[in-house]
């Protein structure tokens, strides 16, 4: 019995050839988690934090403060080096020397107090032209007449290179658009102040405040923003992960549509071309559906090619039925009498003992429709008996519903047994009058025993997803369209 089963093993699991295979896949990631991944990665290294507590005209280190120069301390604001003009002082704060204004701030008195953001915003000009719009917003203080807040521009352009397979990325001036300032009123101590403060505080923003984002904010966050676009574009993108060797993912071409970066990706597998018969393409490939509202990416891929991949990871499988199971020696007494036409492995098995084994050395095929997608699976049932007798075989296929989940970076595939259908291919016609049990039989077996043991096995054949930084497939859902499937991550 051992060398039958042994024999039958063998049969079913011999080696294949094995080579690569590419597959074309498109990995979008939607504006808005471009504009939050950017958003994060400038808070986390602290992009703004740099220009706050500096005065705003004639700074000469970014450590400088407003309490090294305390405003009316200035030569031409005191009469003495060791104080204080209180007249002064009071003149000013009552509006009646609005000149010296000008000398408070020359004095330093203009600070930026606080930064916060930069606020991201991206907005799409061409399929390779990206504008990266830095929202800066700044709390400046007139030391002892006003507390301001201001908002304030960056801009950056990214343009997008293709040489060959690979992407470049490319910047335009970073820079501060003129004509936009907006300054708001916190706190004031003197409203006859206010106007003319407000005059000169916005002139000597004007003046400074392009020169001193573009010189401390432009080069940090043009490095960070092409360290965070080269590692979406050009990088490879390896799963990284135990029992995967062999494959691989490369992003080939890179552009901007409205909605989302769309990289186009190319999926290597250790399964030569010939490992399937190749499906061909549509004549007219048809375009992506949008991206679903709320996704953070997805994963698009044709049906032809998720079932090439499927048949890469399958592995075939025999399993042995428990000739004391009750549906299996019902079986085995209903196929005995009859003579189907033996197998052409029935030479490899041997022994006096009479069983049941289920085969399928074919991969399952995952189908869409309008409203669902299906998987089948193939297969027979065989009753194995003595050297000197016929293997018998009854093929079968079994319908489900495709369950798909995501977990630790891979995309499994399940049948779902509350919805499998089983159906017999043809059989002799001395087993006519036993159609209706015979399949009935066949069906209880499959979902019961097939079934759990297939779907376990299936969990070990899983197709590895490619590691983004700041992505995650570990909450992806299976979405679908007539053409296209569409593992896509919603927003959190």
């Amino acid at each position: 019995m051992l060398l039958l089963w042994g024999s039958l093993l063998c049969w079913g699991l011999l080696p294949q050839a094995r080579g690569e295979a590419e597959h074309l896949l498109s990995l979008r990631i939607s504006k808005r988690q471009l504009e939050t991944n950017i958003t994060d990665l400038f808070f986390q290294h602290h992009v703004l934090e740099r220009v706050a507590r500096l005065p705003v005209p004639g700074a000469t280190s970014d450590g400088v403060t407003v309490l090294d120069h305390l405003p009316f301390v200035g030569k031409r604001l005191s009469k003495k080096s060791s104080g204080l003009d209180l007249s002064l002082v009071g003149d000013l704060l009552s509006g009646r020397i609005l000149p010296q204004l000008g000398e408070l701030i020359g004095a330093g008195g203009l600070v930026i107090e606080e930064a916060k953001g930069p606020e991201v915003s991206l907005q799409i000009l061409s399929d390779s032209l990206l504008q990266v719009t830095l929202r800066c917003k700044l709390y400046v203080s007139l030391q002892g007449v006003l507390k301001l807040k201001v908002i304030k521009n960056i801009r950056i352009g990214v343009r997008l290179e293709q040489t060959g397979n690979k992407t470049q990325v490319a910047f335009e001036e970073c820079h501060t658009p003129p004509g936009y300032l907006s300054i708001e009123v916190l706190k004031q101590i003197n409203p006859l102040l206010v106007k003319a403060a407000l005059e000169l505080v916005t002139g000597a923003l004007d003046e400074a405040l392009p020169f001193l984002l573009q010189k401390i904010v432009c080069p940090l966050a043009t490095t960070l923003l092409n360290s965070l676009l080269e590692g979406l574009l050009n990088t490879a993108l390896p799963p990284d992960m135990a029992g995967t060797e062999g494959f691989q993912y490369y992003v080939t071409s890179t552009e901007f549509t409205q909605e989302a970066i769309l990289m186009n990706v190319q999926l290597i597998t250790p399964c030569g071309p010939d490992w399937r018969a190749p499906r061909p393409d549509p004549l007219v490939p048809q375009p992506l559906p949008q991206l679903a509202p709320g996704s953070v990416a997805d994963l698009a891929f044709r049906q032809n090619v998720y079932n090439d991949i499927l048949a890469c990871l399958y592995s075939s499988d025999v399993i042995g039925v428990d000739p004391q199971d009750s549906t299996a020696a019902d079986l085995i007494q209903l196929l005995s009498p009859g003579e189907l036409k033996p197998e052409p492995m029935a030479s490899y098995w041997s022994g006096a003992s009479t069983g049941l084994a289920i085969s399928t050395p074919d991969p399952p095929t995952v189908r869409l429709d309008a409203h669902k997608a299906t998987v089948t699976q193939l297969g027979s049932l065989v009753l194995l008996r003595s050297s000197n007798a016929s293997s018998i075989s009854v093929s079968w296929i079994l319908h489900s519903e495709a369950v798909f989940s995501s977990r630790n970076q891979k995309l499994h595939i399940q049948f779902n047994p509350d919805s499998t259908v089983v159906t017999l291919g043809p059989y002799p016609a001395d087993l006519e009058k036993l159609g209706q049990r015979l399949k009935a039989s066949v069906s209880v077996l499959l979902k019961r025993v097939f079934v759990p043991l297939h779907n376990e096995r299936l969990r070990e054949q899983t197709l590895p997803l490619p590691n983004i930084r700041g992505i995650s497939f570990d909450q992806a859902r299976m979405d679908h369209s007539e053409d296209y499937m569409l593992l896509t991550i919603p927003e959190q």
